[in-house]
């Protein structure tokens, strides 16, 4: 029998835990209300009391000026996401400033 104070096992591996965190980023694309590309894995951190992984993902999108967009140039976004270290489900994302 576990302690009431000892932590949490964790049963998401990293890949599952990432991988979850670049699907929920890609079913959002149309509410982000730009194409999401060159989707890359950034940081990975199991908190201390191993309930959760904290996953960065960096990810590319067009620039909205014209000249920009003339150009081809894209800018690079980073979201950090929250998930549940036992089920894998996404908790939270935010805006990861780099």
């Amino acid at each position: 029998m576990a302690k009431a104070n000892s932590p949490a096992i964790s049963t998401v591996d990293v890949q599952t835990a990432a991988q979850n965190a670049t699907s929920f980023l890609q079913s959002l694309a149309p509410q982000i209300g730009a194409e999401i590309i060159d989707i890359r894995l950034e940081e990975v951190e199991l908190s201390e009391d191993e309930k959760f992984w904290f996953i960065t993902l960096g990810f590319a999108r067009p620039v909205d000026t014209s000249f920009a967009m003339i150009q081809g140039q894209k800018q690079r976004d980073y979201k950090q996401f929250k998930i549940d270290a036992e089920t894998g489900e996404v908790k939270a994302m935010k805006i990861r400033n780099v």
